[in-house]
C-alpha cells in the first residue's frame, strides 16, 4: 500500500486485511472522507468535461456561452447534480462517455471503490453485533479515540492493561467477522487476499 497515496487509491491497492486496517485506521471519519472524495471527483469530471466540450469546438481558451442556453447557472446547477448522482449511483457511462478511454476507466474505478468502501464500512460495523451490546460501545469508543487506549482507560477508569486485552480481543472478533465477510464478497476478484485474525 502506498502511504502517500490517498485513501482511495489506498482502499483499492489493499487485501482484505489491509482494508480492515483502514476501516479501523479512519473510523471517525471515514464516511466524510468517502463523500470529500466523491464531491472531488465531481468537480474533477465536470472539468474534464468542460475541456473536452471546448477541444471539441477548438476553443481551449475562455469558455463563452454559446449553447443558447438562457440560464447557464440552471444548467451548470443540473450538471452538478447528475455528475455527483451518476457518481453515487455507480452509474458514469452516460455522464463520462465523452471522455477518454484510460480517464474513463480511471473514474469507473475509483467509483467502484468508493462503492465498496460503503460496502464494507456497513460490513465493518455490522461486526460489532457478535460483541455483547457493552463491549461494541466499548470498542466503538476505542475507535472514535483513534485508537488511543490510555486515553480511553483514564476517561472510563479503568487499568490501562486490561483495557489493551478487552480491546484486543474485541478486535479480533470483529475482524474475523468482517474479514469472514469480505472474504467471500471479493472472492471473485483478482489480488485480494484472505486474512484471518487480528494481531
Amino acid at each position: 500500500m502506498r502511504e502517500e497515496a490517498n485513501i482511495v487509491e489506498q482502499y483499492a491497492d489493499a487485501d482484505t486485511s489491509g482494508r480492515i486496517d483502514i476501516l479501523i485506521k479512519y473510523y471517525p471519519n471515514f464516511l466524510r472522507l468517502v463523500e470529500g472524495y466523491e464531491q472531488s471527483l465531481s468537480f474533477i469530471i465536470k472539468q474534464e468535461k468542460e475541456y473536452k466540450h471546448r477541444a471539441s469546438r477548438g476553443d481551449l481558451g475562455v469558455r463563452v456561452q454559446t449553447s443558447g442556453i438562457s440560464d447557464p447557472t440552471a444548467r451548470e446547477a443540473i450538471d452538478n447534480i447528475m455528475i455527483m448522482d451518476a457518481i453515487r449511483s455507480g452509474d458514469l457511462k452516460s455522464i463520462i462517455k465523452d471522455l477518454d478511454e484510460e480517464v474513463m476507466q480511471l473514474h469507473e474505478t475509483e467509483v467502484r471503490t468508493l462503492r465498496n468502501m460503503k460496502e464494507d464500512f456497513s460490513i465493518f460495523k455490522n461486526s460489532f453485533f457478535y460483541l455483547e451490546p457493552e463491549s461494541a460501545e466499548l470498542f466503538e469508543k476505542y475507535l472514535m479515540t483513534c485508537r488511543r487506549v490510555e486515553r480511553l482507560a483514564t476517561e472510563l477508569d479503568i487499568p490501562t492493561e486490561a483495557l489493551k486485552q478487552q480491546v484486543h480481543r474485541m478486535k479480533r472478533v470483529v475482524v474475523e467477522q468482517t474479514s469472514g465477510v469480505l472474504n467471500r464478497k471479493y472472492q471473485f476478484m483478482g489480488g485480494m487476499q484472505k486474512c484471518h485474525t487480528a494481531e
